[in-house]
């Protein structure tokens, strides 16, 4: 049996740039993923019932990309260890298909979001060598 944990609202779980190597399920109540950028927080997803986070840092060795605060009072199932998620998945297999859904729709989410701004820097640089008519050097590369 897994441990859990009770979180009232508004609690932070983790900030970006810790290291703790936790993964959790949201049983009761929500989560919300964000990043504090000059002191304005961005929403990146928000976590309700039966969703998970924090799975990046069971399988990387880097400090976390975001931080997660509860939303409401909150239930957590914890995963402490590559070895728990693997047993929990053993047991509880339909999750095995869940995970690998949201993850699925997590990285084609990040690619739409990636391709946006490649195109959006390419725009840029296409209006300002039109702009200007002469080269303009990006990263050291001449355009």
């Amino acid at each position: 049996m897994l441990p859990t944990v009770n979180i009232p609202a508004n609690t932070v779980i983790f900030t970006e740039g810790s290291y703790e190597k936790v993964m959790y399920i949201v049983i009761d109540g929500g989560v919300e993923i964000y990043v504090d950028r000059n002191g304005e927080e961005f929403t990146l997803a928000t976590i309700l019932q039966y969703d998970f986070f924090g799975e990046m840092a069971i399988y990387r060795n880097r400090p976390r990309s975001a931080s997660a605060k509860t939303i409401s009072d909150t239930k957590l199932v914890l995963i402490k260890s590559r070895v728990q998620l693997e047993q929990f998945i053993i047991e509880n297999p339909s999750f095995a298909g869940k995970m690998m859904v949201i993850m699925g729709n997590r990285l084609a989410n990040t690619n739409d979001l990636l391709i946006e701004k490649m195109n959006e820097y390419n725009a840029r640089i296409a209006e300002l060598t039109t702009n200007t008519g002469e080269a303009v050097v990006v990263n050291s590369t001449t355009i």
